[in-house]
């Protein structure tokens, strides 16, 4: 089962959902596939890398999946609110 179709079958349990509330949900099933798939990123490749300056020195960043990974999840929390999800109406820990 795909993640819009959990979401959406977990809040129609307790609530009907009009339009407006199911393209948030669609929106926010779209937020937590791509947080999946920089989660992997990061899980593999790890949050920082070491690069190389044009005069020798060495620097420390951040992974650019790492700094979307930190904003989607953001994103994500302003999502569950507009939405109004409670953690009793989904039984998904990635909707929480």
């Amino acid at each position: 089962m795909d993640t819009l179709e959990t979401l959406t079958k977990d809040l129609e349990r307790t609530r009907a959902l009009d339009e407006n509330t199911r393209q948030l949900v669609f929106t926010l099933s779209k937020i937590i596939d791509e947080e999946k798939t920089l989660q992997d990123v990061v899980d593999r490749e790890g949050m920082t890398y070491t690069t190389t300056g044009d005069k020798g020195q060495t620097y420390i960043k951040s992974r650019p999946e790492y700094v979307e990974l930190q904003r989607l999840r953001d994103k994500k929390r302003a999502y569950i609110a507009a939405i109004g999800l409670t953690k009793g109406e989904t039984i998904n820990p990635d909707f929480t």
